[in-house]
């Protein structure tokens, strides 16, 4: 009895070991970049259902980003910012947790985003075509490129 209660928790202890490590992976990979920044693809997440991102966009956002706009999509309500450096710019929908779009930017850049229209610009020129979800919340967030990723 005693040795099939040790191999028990034996068992136990490797399972929740391989549970946990699982539940952390990734973590460390705060940003990622695209390898072709032209590619405007647009792929559903997996982990928020029907929202749509764009192909090759970050999982998250860098640590070091600071958020520079946020709002709700619905009535017309649109969220902007001149950048005022040259870095990334990135656009999550907070309601999913998912980043949709992200793109470098030069400073002067000015990004518009649109959710009830689905229009995200920067200069006036759409730049993808994201079924953005009107009524979720949405937060744009900038990283410089003089910042640690």
């Amino acid at each position: 009895m005693t040795r099939f209660r040790t191999l028990s928790f034996a068992a136990l202890l490797g399972l929740s070991t391989l549970a946990g490590c699982s539940m952390f992976e990734g973590d460390n990979d705060r940003s990622s970049d695209r390898d072709n920044p032209s590619d405007r693809d647009v792929e559903r997440s997996r982990t928020a259902g029907d929202v749509q991102r764009e192909s090759g966009a970050s999982k998250r956002v860098p640590r070091d980003a600071r958020i520079v706009e946020e709002g709700r999509g619905g009535g017309g309500n649109s969220l902007s910012y001149t950048a005022r450096d040259s870095g990334t710019i990135y656009l999550e929908d907070t309601t999913a947790g998912v980043v949709v779009w992200d793109q470098r930017v030069r400073d002067g850049d000015r990004i518009t985003v649109t959710p009830g229209a689905n229009r995200i610009e920067v200069n006036g020129r759409e730049t993808t075509n994201i079924d953005l979800k009107k009524n979720d919340r949405f937060q744009l967030w900038f990283l410089d490129n003089g910042s640690k990723r």
